[in-house]
């Protein structure tokens, strides 16, 4: 919810000019505060909940050229979204200042494990509409994907960051019994974002009011809301991968969360920080598997379906091998294959 949320403090030799910067913004933001409050708030808004733009790799860009695309509205704001394959469906959720695309390194393991994929760009992120966002949209967006009545069929989550947290909201609202990947994940959100906006100088009695709007306007509470808070109240399975040297979210939350409750894995990677470790192939294959044996009882299933469309293709007379023709067009290539054998003859 701000532009980094970084577990930062005053340490070391530069403490005496951390302090010195936070004094002169606690007085910058109090007169302003007592003077100009409307500004005030556009002000943090502007420096703390607009997210900054991500550029895309050429890699990205076809990813998403290639995708089946489609749209959901969160609090009149437009959502893109974008899917990839076909069965039971993944949902990628990115954090702070990311974009859905970011996690693309999961698309094709996720195919070839017999599930599809959907990704979606955060309002105020991408090419989703807003010029702000926070937590609890977030947090909407991802109830809205998973409570769709348009048949994405999402049997789990992939959650990176901020969306690991509103993933967590998301699964104790709706009471889901669904399996989630959490990396790198903000769990205690709270504790970090106040923690950013001390250190960075804003008066607390000026962000406590700003968040109050937040809570006001979508319906939350900071505290109860707070996803370490949530964990308690979900008994689905969870997997954490969180990386030692995190420098934006302390690993230290996601080993301690995990050591107390029983339904919480923890996968620890080192040397990947908070962003490198979406792109590791270790890291890919092991939320892959975290999902169990589904994907492949689903594709014996859909391969004993194909084998009877074809069966019932050779046997069919010219108007039955029409309708499926056009009824069946994953398997056009197949019919053809047939036709083209029939027409040669015995060898």
């Amino acid at each position: 919810m701000s532009t980094r949320l970084l577990a930062v403090g005053c340490n070391g030799t530069n403490v005496r000019l951390c302090k010195m910067r936070q004094r002169v913004t606690q007085t910058f933001f109090n007169f302003l505060w007592d003077h100009a409050p409307t500004v005030s708030k556009k002000i943090i808004k502007r420096l703390f909940f607009a997210p900054t733009t991500y550029k895309s790799t050429p890699v990205e860009r076809e990813y998403l050229d290639n995708a089946k695309k489609f749209e959901v509205s969160i609090h009149d704001k437009t959502v893109k979204c974008w899917k990839w394959g076909s069965g039971p469906s993944i949902l990628l959720a990115h954090g702070w200042n990311g974009r859905g695309i970011q996690l693309h390194h999961f698309i094709e393991p996720l195919r070839q494990s017999g599930y599809s994929a959907i990704a979606y760009d955060a309002p105020g992120h991408g090419e989703s509409q807003g010029r702000t966002s926070s937590y609890f949209e977030f947090t909407d967006t991802i109830r809205t994907l998973l409570t769709s009545p348009y048949g994405h069929e999402i049997r789990g989550v992939i959650a990176h960051s901020l969306g690991g947290s509103a993933t967590v909201n998301t699964i104790e609202k709706e009471n889901l019994p669904l399996k989630a990947v959490l990396i790198a994940p903000a769990l205690r959100l709270k504790e970090v974002l106040y923690g950013f906006f001390d250190y960075v100088g804003v008066p607390r009695t000026i962000y406590e009011l700003l968040i109050k709007e937040y809570e006001d306007q979508f319906g939350y509470n900071m505290h109860r809301d707070n996803p370490v808070n949530l964990l308690r109240e979900i008994h689905s399975k969870i997997l954490i991968i969180h990386d030692t040297n995190d420098p934006t979210i302390p690993y230290v939350d996601s080993k301690g969360i995990s050591d107390r409750f029983p339904n919480i894995e923890l996968h620890t990677t080192e040397r990947l920080g908070h962003k490198k470790v979406l792109a590791d192939s270790s890291v890919v294959n092991r939320a892959i598997n975290y999902f169990g044996e589904q994907p492949r009882k689903k594709e014996g299933k859909e391969m004993s379906k194909s084998i009877n469309i074809l069966e019932e293709y050779r046997k069919g007379d010219l108007d039955r091998r029409l309708n499926l023709f056009l009824e069946c067009p994953s398997l056009r290539a197949e019919f053809l294959e047939i036709d083209q054998s029939e027409a040669v003859g015995p060898s």
